[in-house]
């Protein structure tokens, strides 16, 4: 699950030993995470911009 945090909020994640960066981060859902999004400390990140890459086709005629 891919979660940041609320604003200026900062949460520690116990599984790295340090604080969620501000650009999130891909955790386990657990009951932690769970506490953590009921108690509107992070948000879960659903939309996500994937940047294409354009394919380049030569052509060697």
């Amino acid at each position: 699950m891919l979660i940041k945090p609320v604003s200026d909020k900062r949460v520690y994640d116990p599984d790295n030993g340090d604080y969620l960066p501000v650009s999130g981060r891909n955790v386990e859902f657990n009951q932690y995470w769970a506490r953590r999004l009921a108690n509107n400390d992070v948000v879960e990140i659903t939309n996500i911009k994937v940047k294409q890459e354009k394919k380049v086709i030569k052509n060697d005629n």
